[in-house]
């Protein structure tokens, strides 16, 4: 982990999906199986003790909460340097989800009643090397796919249960998977044009409102 006091914090006030199956497809039913003290502990124990508040905040003060248990997720605006690589033989499994069908079910699961876990995800399972060569032939690109040693505690195989979603909220993803990476490859395109035009300005974040008065951060 490249920040792990970073991560364990982020964790701890987002809610994520649950890793390291010994179940698979994961549903909501599924606790994870983390090793505690490894190199992605910031990552896993992070959401989970992220679940673990929430609950206790409901149950104690009453508060009112959704929870989310986000699977891979990709598009535009994410990180310039993501740091998606392939580990060991890329046989490792994941399924990805554009980032258009996420936002619409966490908007679905917010304007629900549904306060225990649900999964948002895409359930189209494939290897790490299988979408990193399926990204080489839509950018159309002669470089050679490196492979780096395999990561400790990395997860073989991840894939969501979305019965739950589809059941209650009538929710499931609608963006094919080609068609979510060609839009996320044209967003980096604009990206790195810019960048290369001297033209790239980081947006500005939208002001707060904070006792009547505009605030910016």
């Amino acid at each position: 982990m490249y920040n792990p006091i970073k991560t364990l914090k982020t964790n701890t006030i987002g809610t994520l999906n649950m890793l390291d199956p010994e179940v698979h497809p994961q549903n909501e039913e599924y606790w994870g199986h983390v090793n505690p003290i490894g190199p992605r502990a910031c990552y896993d124990e992070g959401k989970r003790v992220a679940e673990t508040m929430c609950y206790a905040y409901m149950k104690q003060e009453g508060v009112e909460v959704r929870v989310a248990r986000i699977f891979n997720t990709f598009g535009s605006r994410m990180h310039m340097n993501d740091g998606r690589v392939v580990y060991g033989s890329g046989s490792q499994t994941r399924a990805f989800q554009y980032v258009s069908d996420l936002v619409n079910g966490l908007v679905l699961l917010m304007n629900s009643n549904i306060s225990s876990p649900v999964n948002l995800g895409n359930p189209e399972e494939h290897t790490i090397l299988e979408f990193a060569r399926l990204i080489k032939s839509l950018v159309v690109s002669r470089s050679q796919i490196q492979f780096l040693p395999e990561a400790p505690d990395d997860p073989q195989r991840r894939r969501p249960d979305i019965r739950k979603a589809k059941l209650m909220l009538g929710w499931e993803p609608v963006v094919l998977l080609e068609e979510g990476l060609n839009k996320t490859i044209q967003y980096f395109s604009r990206e790195l044009e810019q960048q290369a035009n001297n033209q790239y300005i980081p947006k500005p974040k939208a002001a707060r409102m904070k006792k009547g008065r505009p605030r910016h951060n």
